[in-house]
This record gives C-alpha cells, sequence and structure tokens, in this order.
C-alpha cells in the first residue's frame, strides 16, 4: 500500500492540519485535508499502472505490491473499539469527558459534524484539537517546509521523479523556483491529499463552534512538534515514501472516497485493516508509523490524561489515533477510564 495512503488515514495526519488556510503572501490557497495524516493521511488503491509512461520502469517496484491475505484485510474483532467516533469518557475519579476522531478532509460528508458532537460539545469548557488550525501553525509549517542548509531535492531525487513532481505539485501552491529547496515530506504532505479547494475542514468548523460558545480552546501539540517528528525521519526513508506518492498519485487521488466512505461509516475496525495492507518497504513503514502515530500516542496519552483530570473537556484527534491495540481508546481503557460509545 502506498506510504500517501497511509498518511491521508493518520489524520495526522498531521500533515493536513499543517496545511489550512495560508496567507496571500505565502501563496497557499489550500487548506487542511489527514494524514495526514495520514493523513493523512487511508486508502485502497491497485498497484498497477498509475504511472506515467515516463516513470514506468521507476515506479514498478511501488506498484508491484505483495499479494494481500486475510491477515492483513480483515479487520481485527479482538478489539473491542471496532466501531465509533465520539466516545463519552469518565476518569477513574469519576470526571467526564468526551473524545472523538477527526478526519482532516474538506469533504462535507465529514466537515458538517453531527448533533451528537454538538451536544458533547455544548455540555464541554474546553476544545482540545490535536493543533490549533491558526497563522501560527500556518507560519511554523511555512518556516519548516524548505531546507536552509544547502540540500536540494533535485539532487536527491532521480530526474524522472523530480519533473513529474513538477507537474503535479503545480496544484499545491508551491513555486517552480522554490521546489528544489522543498523537504521531501513537505513535498509527499502536500501531494498525498486532494487538491485543497476552498472549503472549511471538520477541524475549522469545530474550532469556530467552540469559539461562538466561548469554550476554552487547547491544542495536545504545537505545530512545531508535530513537523519535528516528520522532520526526524531519515531523508532516506522521506524519500521512498515521496517517491511511492509521485508513482501512485493518480490513484491515490481518486480513492479518496473510499478513505470518506470508512469515516463516516464510523469503521475504526475497517481503517485498521486498511493500514495491514501490504507496502512497498515494511521496515519504512514502521519507522514512519512509530513516529507519526505511536510515538505522537503516547505523548497524546499523558496530556489527554491531565485533560480528563480537570473535567468537562473535548478532545478531538485523527481517528486513526483511537483505533487498533495502540490507540487512545485502548489505552484509555486499560488505566481503568470508562469508555461509553455516543456516535
Amino acid at each position: 500500500m502506498p506510504f500517501s495512503k497511509r498518511i491521508l488515514n493518520l489524520k495526522f495526519i498531521i500533515i493536513f492540519l499543517l496545511l489550512r488556510d495560508f496567507t496571500q503572501r505565502s501563496r497557499f490557497l489550500m487548506c487542511m485535508n489527514n494524514i495526514v495524516i495520514y493523513l493523512l493521511c487511508l486508502l485502497i488503491i491497485p498497484v498497477y499502472s498509475y504511472a506515467e509512461p515516463g516513470l514506468y520502469g521507476e515506479c514498478k517496484d511501488f506498484r508491484s505490491l505483495p499479494e494481500e491475505t486475510s491477515e492483513n484485510v480483515s479487520p481485527n474483532h479482538s478489539s473491542p473499539f471496532t466501531k465509533g467516533l465520539l466516545w463519552k469518557i469518565q476518569s477513574p475519579e469519576g470526571k467526564l469527558n468526551y473524545l472523538f476522531g477527526t478526519m482532516h478532509s474538506q469533504d462535507y460528508a465529514v466537515s458538517i459534524f453531527p448533533p451528537e458532537v454538538r451536544l458533547a460539545l455544548v455540555k464541554s469548557k474546553t476544545l482540545i484539537l490535536e493543533t490549533i488550525p491558526n497563522e501560527e501553525a500556518n507560519q511554523a509549517f511555512i518556516d519548516m517546509m524548505y531546507f536552509k542548509d544547502g540540500q536540494q531535492l533535485d539532487n536527491m531525487l532521480e530526474t524522472v521523479f523530480f519533473d513529474e513532481l513538477q507537474n503535479v505539485i503545480e496544484d499545491y501552491g508551491v513555486e517552480p523556483e522554490k521546489l528544489k529547496h522543498l523537504k521531501p515530506w513537505a513535498a509527499f504532505s502536500l501531494t498525498g491529499r486532494p487538491k485543497p479547494v476552498r472549503a472549511p475542514t471538520l477541524e475549522s468548523n469545530l474550532l469556530r463552534f467552540a469559539q461562538q460558545h466561548m469554550l476554552k480552546i487547547e491544542s495536545l501539540e504545537s505545530m512545531q512538534e508535530i513537523l519535528t517528528t516528520l522532520d526526524d525521519l531519515s531523508i532516506e526513508d522521506q524519500l521512498i515514501i515521496l517517491k511511492d506518492t509521485i508513482c501512485n498519485h493518480d490513484a491515490i487521488i481518486r480513492e479518496t472516497k473510499t478513505l470518506v466512505d470508512l469515516y463516516v461509516n464510523r469503521d475504526l475496525a475497517g481503517m485498521v485493516a486498511f493500514n495491514k495492507q501490504p507496502h512497498y518497504d515494511e521496515a519504512v513503514f514502521e519507522r514512519f508509523m512509530q513516529k507519526v502515530l505511536y510515538g505522537r500516542n503516547i505523548k497524546m496519552l499523558k496530556r489527554i490524561e491531565k485533560a480528563f483530570a480537570q473535567g468537562n473537556a473535548f478532545v478531538a484527534v485523527g481517528a486513526s489515533h483511537l483505533a487498533d491495540q495502540k490507540g487512545l481508546l485502548n489505552e484509555l481503557s486499560n488505566k481503568s477510564y470508562t469508555l461509553t460509545r455516543i456516535y
């Protein structure tokens, strides 16, 4: 499975939190979309014949993946948290809170949150997002997305990949003369998602609602913390993920609806099964997951527990952070929190 599909599933990704409403001076006309990512980063894409003819030879390995097996495509029913996006969380001390899984998308099927979420927000005093999508976060992304030490992307990528990236990235607001200075993680984060449009995201709608209802607004991570996890990936791993994204770009965009359907159906088990599909390089994928998902889950959990101890907190994170054995729902359950699915 192309790494860029995993980025859409994260929600991180992460990355789609980074791409909201850049200012005119940056010449970005885009909004958040996850994993990110995830995220960002959540697609099921065939592995053949999606690269341009000139890329066929270079992309062959990225499209010739192992056969899927029942083990890596079947949902994990051993987890009690196979379905549901909004959960009421009661702390061991009896404090009530909410945990909501989001998708970093501009699709209206995702961005318009349901009445159950609205009611939970009204009952809360604090909205806690992964990161607050504001100008400070946007500027942090802009400041970190380019090399400043003399390294150049065009010297790292084979010419056929760089030329194709030039064609693709035009739709994502990067000026042609700046492309050679773009870091690989920024390149695959930008292009591993549908073209940005002028539409709100789920996170921006949650933020607006919270502001209108005078909720306190906090974040689990700063933008710099999120981006540092990507910067810490080795250049070699970043380039593998970028090449994967370039080779499978058209298919990734076409199959975004699969991810939206999983989310709309509140199918956490389906998301987990999706992530278990074969990857071009499983070792790279595992390193990526450890840094971008599992490692961040550990940090998030500590901050969430602190907020839950106060009570009346509504925490919104990418849905991929909720699911699986290392997900937030399972970890909270193991720590004697009482979890009740609401939606």
